[in-house]
């Protein structure tokens, strides 16, 4: 039987963090909705260490996207099953980065994956260069968005 990631805050994870091993991996996204590529890329960053992953808040989506189709707990609880998953952390704030997060977590890796691959498109590229984070940048094995599958659904025209 294989354990679901924990979801917690941002400041319950800075409590626990000092004892927390090395390397931590963090990754972050919408996921609204969740696709296979979501999947893969949180499996696959999970091979680079400890895995937190953020889900970026409703708000988020609403200025990305004009509204959420799943909301934050939902998607949470989802990526929380993803095997490799080890913290889940609901991000609702007023910011399209995760560039706050990233300076008080301090982990090792931040990884991105799909059309996020450089200083042009990581917007915290600058944020983990002053921060000594890795960014690891996956290859993408699915060429679809979230937003295909919401087109499909004609909440998109």
């Amino acid at each position: 039987m294989t354990s679901s990631g924990i979801i917690l805050d941002l400041f319950s994870f800075l409590q626990l963090r000092p004892s927390l091993k090395h390397p931590l991996v963090l990754a972050s996204g919408g996921f609204d909705p969740i696709h296979p590529g979501h999947v893969a890329y949180l499996m696959e960053a999970s091979r680079y260490g400890e895995l937190v992953v953020i889900v970026n808040g409703d708000w988020f989506l609403r200025q990305k996207k004009g509204h959420e189709f799943m909301d934050l707990d939902a998607r949470c609880a989802i990526v929380a099953g993803i095997k490799g998953v080890k913290w889940v952390i609901p991000y609702e704030v007023e910011d399209m980065t995760v560039g706050k997060a990233i300076q008080s977590i301090k982990p090792t890796f931040f990884v991105k994956s799909g059309d996020r691959k450089d200083k042009e498109s990581i917007p915290e590229w600058d944020i983990c260069k002053r921060n000594k984070v890795d960014i690891v940048v996956l290859p993408s094995h699915f060429t679809g968005h979230s937003s295909d599958y919401l087109k499909r659904w004609k909440l998109y025209e």
